[in-house]
């Protein structure tokens, strides 16, 4: 029965709508077409989808609204996809009402052009190479420029996206969703290379260096090329050529990477490893670690990042460490610092220190913190900066609301112990069977414990309402850690704070007052 509908069109994305009443009724009285997985048309049960040769219509029927907060509400979504500038330009947003047995229903749809489904097209083994990477290129140029300039994520199905007739790409689902640091982009990657069963390690490598331009246009950081190809590394595969196609495509990812001016350090057998993090240009405190290391014969160690920020001394400390044996990773401070990226995530106290940062350091220095490694794994530990759980490495923190899911992480990737930063807080969680608890003893033994999260605590700025510099040792063979707090000259630093105006607070500190 053909029905009788009431239409406000709300508008179109890219300004005019090439539709008119007429054709929103026309579709609306034909056959619902299907949703069905892998087949041309998928979505969600409740959407409900029109087709005829041209276009596509869809009703949103699992939103329920009287008239005027259906316009509002479908004026709201077409504003959203204006200012994403990633579907079609005559996709048309409208309002409908109905009655039927006396009752009336308001829906809201939209109405767009008929495009061919990316899936389908890659599916043909027959696709050409060159297509392919012309895709997936437009398909993560749209991705990128979202997530970094809206920290928004498109679904990464590939039957969210399609193509028209001039090799133009856009995106096909109305919902969005928040970025998640490229993990969902990792995982549909995987998606992507054990579905296309047509896909040569080649051409993989090359998709691999096709995503490392648009990362580098979008995010301009190659911090985000490692991001990526950790998250890929935990990608499943279950088949051999699949896991090569992985690798591949993280060969094409690293493809054109300079050689780093920070040269690679092999941690040796010695017994003793120092576990340093958190120096923020503290020269006196990172003087005086060093010279107690020295004095026990200990030559080698990880500095967990965080050179910079918060201390007065960035460029000596800087060029102190480089003299040393150390792995040394890089901290969200150092990394806030190489980027010019620190008016966003950082406190007003920090942001003022780095400013002032910039002015007390060479481009030499700066180069330096770029190349330097967010994370080191060796067979028995992982060191970073922030936590495990964080994919950007050195902005999550390991505390009393996220140690278990931190552990959770190093029981799934079968990792025993991970050395961190970033909290200022010398101490140890670590899981022992089902039992999860938080250790601050000054000597631990490790054998004991399925997995453990260990801070040294901070060399620079500690934060546990004691004064001194606060590092730890871990004994390779003896399998212990030991923490250690030694005081050193805080009125040398504390005169240096206030003649270039430091903030009170952060001299407060080194005093062991808590900020």
């Amino acid at each position: 029965m053909r029905m009788s509908y009431t239409i406000t069109i709300i508008g179109a994305v890219g300004g005019i709508s090439p539709y008119n009443d007429d054709d929103i009724i026309r579709l609306l009285n034909t056959q619902q077409t299907a949703l069905s997985h892998g087949e041309t048309f998928t979505g969600r049960p409740d959407t409900k989808v029109y087709i005829d040769i041209n276009s596509v219509l869809k009703i949103r029927s699992e939103i329920r609204l009287d008239a005027l907060s259906a316009i509002r509400w479908a004026k709201q979504a077409l504003e959203k996809e204006i200012r994403y500038q990633v579907h079609h330009p005559d996709k048309t947003w409208f309002v409908a009402e109905y009655s039927h047995q006396e009752k009336s229903t308001v829906v809201i749809g939209n109405i767009c052009p008929r495009l061919a489904p990316l899936h389908e097209i890659v599916v043909d083994q027959k696709v050409n190479p060159e297509d392919f990477l012309h895709y997936f290129t437009r398909l993560f140029h749209h991705y990128f420029r979202l997530a970094k300039t809206l920290q928004i994520r498109l679904d990464e199905g590939l039957s969210n996206f399609g193509m028209t007739t001039d090799r133009q790409l856009y995106y096909l689902d109305d919902d969005i969703y928040s970025w998640d640091r490229f993990i969902s982009c990792a995982q549909m990657l995987g998606v992507y290379f054990r579905s296309l069963t047509w896909l040569t390690p080649s051409l993989a490598k090359q998709l691999g260096y096709a995503i490392r331009q648009q990362i580098i246009e979008h995010f301009a950081d190659v911090q985000y090329l490692i991001v990526l190809e950790e998250q890929m590394k935990d990608v499943f595969m279950p088949a051999q050529h699949q896991q090569k196609l992985i690798q591949e495509f993280i060969a094409g990812l690293n493809e054109g990477n300079k050689k780093p001016q920070v040269p690679p350090i092999h941690l040796h057998h010695n017994r003793y490893l120092a576990i340093l993090a958190d120096i923020h240009a503290n020269l006196p405190a990172l003087q005086a670690v060093l010279a107690f290391l020295d004095s026990n014969n200990i030559k080698q160690g990880i500095m967990a990042g965080d050179i910079v920020g918060y201390g007065p001394h960035p460029s000596e400390c800087i060029e102190l460490i480089q003299k040393t044996d150390f792995l040394v990773l890089k901290g969200n401070h150092d990394h806030g610092l190489a980027t010019n990226n620190f008016q966003k995530g950082f406190s007003s106290t920090a942001s003022w220190v780095l400013t002032w940062t910039q002015q007390h350091t060479n481009s030499e220095h700066i180069q330096w913190l770029v190349d330097l490694p967010p994370l080191a794994h060796e067979d028995n530990w992982l060191a970073l900066h922030g936590a495990p759980i964080d994919p950007t490495f050195f902005n999550a923190y390991v505390y009393e609301m996220t140690y278990q899911d931190n552990l959770d992480v190093l029981a799934r990737k079968k990792i025993p112990i991970c050395f961190h930063g970033h909290t200022h807080q010398p101490g140890m969680y670590a899981r022992k069977g089902r039992t999860d608890k938080y250790y601050l003893e000054d000597e631990i033994a490790l054998q004991q414990f399925d997995h453990s999260l260990i801070c040294p605590g901070s060399i620079g700025q500690p934060r546990n309402g004691k004064s001194g510099a606060q590092f730890a040792i871990y004994d390779q063979k003896e399998h212990k850690v030991t923490f250690h707090t030694i005081q050193y000259n805080l009125e040398l630093i504390e005169k240096k704070m206030r003649e270039e105006e430091f903030p009170t607070t952060l001299i407060n500190v080194l005093h062991g007052n808590r900020n």
